[in-house]
């Protein structure tokens, strides 16, 4: 069972939840709980002050206009939660633009409930200290797998063969020609023919 099917199964049936839905949004994606009674607000913002975070009001212009044109320019947020805000962005939230938040709370345009919505880990944590469940967190993404690199070992490029010739093109192989000299010495005389001739 995935982390997210687990946190479904385990919030779908408290007590005081109408719904529990995933919401996928091009910016990334959030996790919605739909309560069938009203936050108890003291609480809320205890937990959310004790994480470190800021509970602000949020749309007050816009939900004072008309129901059909409220509709149209707010979607219902009646507060955020955020871990630092300037004073510029607490203005700018009270007239309509949401700051960056771990958290919204919203209420229903189309009927009487009030949802939480967590727009990341932080948020569904906090979600958890409300409603006094032990938070788990998502397993970190398995790494990647890397096949180790081999060594670069030079290639021996082997070595070209000697193209063979026809055998008409192959020269003629004579013995090499010695020449034969021949050494002539003197013969010596013998000593007896020297005398007689004398």
């Amino acid at each position: 069972m995935s982390q997210l099917e687990q946190r479904l199964a385990e919030l779908r049936f408290l007590d005081g939840i109408e719904k529990v839905e995933h919401v996928r949004f091009s910016t990334g994606d959030e996790f919605w709980i739909r309560f069938n009674r009203p936050l108890d607000m003291q609480k809320l913002h205890y937990v959310v002050k004790n994480r470190g975070y800021k509970l602000l009001k949020f749309g007050g212009l816009p939900s004072k206009l008309p129901r059909g044109l409220s509709e149209v320019l707010w979607n219902g947020v009646t507060h955020v939660i955020v871990k630092k805000i300037s004073g510029w962005g607490k203005f700018t939230s009270s007239i309509g633009l949401e700051p960056d938040a771990i958290g919204k709370i919203a209420v229903d345009l189309h009927g009487p409930f009030q949802i939480f919505m967590a727009m990341n880990e932080d948020g569904v944590q906090l979600l958890y200290d409300y409603l006094g469940l032990k938070y788990v967190p998502p397993p970190p993404p398995p790494k990647p797998v890397v096949a180790p690199a081999k060594p670069a070992t030079p290639v021996a490029k082997p070595a070209a063969a000697p193209v063979p010739r026809p055998p008409s093109q192959a020269p003629a192989t004579t013995p090499p020609v010695v020449a034969k000299t021949e050494v002539t010495t003197p013969k010596a005389t013998p000593p007896e023919e020297k005398a007689t001739t004398a």
